[in-house]
């Protein structure tokens, strides 16, 4: 197709999706999104706009897949062609505040803050809709790719040229609300990684081990002794840097963890070489059942077992190494908390983590930690 019939395509594609998102079926999903999106200063109608998009995008605040996806799992008649542009979208759609470069016709040449990236877009509006954003001002929008382009989907914020310190802070509020933005950008993902390496290699010498228990308050102190301790090797041997580090406290202060964490006499703080820190409570009480299976589904143990596969904050690289260290025990513990005689994990493990993880797993995890582009630490900064 010529570029033309690609923007009609993706016209009508996005159309079939905004008729589904205003459906009265999810009024109450994007009544929620439109408050979310109140107090960002924008018009009603680009609020509105701008609502639709998230939902449709985004996971929602209860962890809910985005309306794409469950529009492509229960629709079953949409066309082959049509469905692998809308796996395009799900899968390479960019948020982002962009700096313009050019701008012809109903294309523009757009630079994103965030992933620090140049892409060519276009407005499948046409030219006219477009006609108001300047050369080297800035735009908020969202880009989704169709054939070897990308289209604007949705609103475009506009943004003048003097405007570039509130764009910094609405770029930087954006990655902080969306860490994962900057893995657009496969050189982030390699610095990603390496930082979350160098963090694990940190955990290791501090803790002995990847994994450390105790009370919410043993783990929260953990913790914080932990990001003290990145902090210094990040600036070792830089004393200007030394004096910016932000203290422990400060980056994650008593109100960030929730109650339950904070509360509990069992909780895990975990280290994956990858994908970085992630908080585990009752995670005692879950071995133990991996140790000892238990004795039917209804057992308290089977329930917290079940719980941990169900629930999608508990990565599963954690049900993986739990497996691992008890392989002689393993089987039963899921047979019995899932009434599934049959089960084993070594055949059944994986269909399972997948079933409940769809959009995690191997080629689909980014690192845990996510590099600020040197542009936006400052903003960032001041926002923590």
């Amino acid at each position: 197709m010529g570029v033309d019939e690609l923007l009609d395509q993706a016209g009508n594609l996005k159309e079939a999706l905004v008729d589904y998102a205003s459906s009265p079926g999810f009024a109450r999903r994007l009544s929620q999104a439109l408050s979310d999106f109140s107090g960002l200063g924008s018009a009603a109608h680009d609020q509105w706009a701008e609502a639709v998009e998230s939902l449709l995008y985004d996971p929602d605040q209860d962890g809910r897949e985005p309306l794409l996806d469950r529009y492509l799992r229960t629709n079953k008649t949409i066309a082959p062609e049509e469905r692998l542009v809308y796996e395009g979208w799900r899968e390479r759609n960019v948020i982002g505040v962009f700096r313009v470069d050019a701008r012809k016709g109903a294309r523009l040449s757009l630079h994103n803050l965030i992933d620090e990236m140049d892409y060519p877009a276009y407005a499948t509006v046409g030219a006219e809709a477009i006609s108001v954003v300047q050369r080297g001002g800035y735009v908020m929008t969202r880009l989704v790719p169709i054939g070897d382009i990308w289209t604007i989907s949705g609103t475009i914020r506009l943004f003048g040229p003097r405007d570039l310190p509130g764009v910094k802070t609405l770029a930087a509020s954006l990655l902080k609300r969306f860490p994962t933005l900057v893995f657009n950008n496969p050189a982030n993902v390699e610095q990603g990684r390496r930082i979350v390496g160098e963090h694990h290699t940190t955990f290791l010498n501090l803790f002995g081990a990847h994994i450390v228990s105790g009370t919410g308050a043993d783990i929260i102190a953990a913790y914080r002794g932990f990001l003290n301790a990145c902090n210094q090797a990040s600036v070792a041997g830089d004393s200007e840097a030394s004096a910016l580090v932000t203290a422990a406290e400060q980056i994650a202060p008593d109100d960030s963890f929730p109650p339950d964490l904070a509360e509990s006499d069992d909780v895990a703080l975990y280290h994956h070489p990858q994908m970085g820190v992630s908080f585990l409570v009752c995670y005692g009480q879950v071995e133990g059942a991996y140790r000892t299976p238990p004795a039917d589904a209804e057992d308290p143990a089977a329930e917290l077992l079940r719980g941990y596969v169900e629930d999608k904050t508990v990565p599963g690289y954690v049900l993986e190494d739990l497996a691992a260290k008890y392989p002689d025990t393993v089987d039963a513990a899921y047979q019995a908390a899932l009434s599934n005689p049959g089960f084993r994990w070594e055949l059944d493990g994986a269909a399972l983590l997948r079933r409940h993880r769809p959009n995690s797993g191997p080629g689909k995890d980014v690192p845990g930690v996510s590099p600020v582009p040197s542009s936006l630490i400052d903003e960032y900064r001041r926002l923590s």
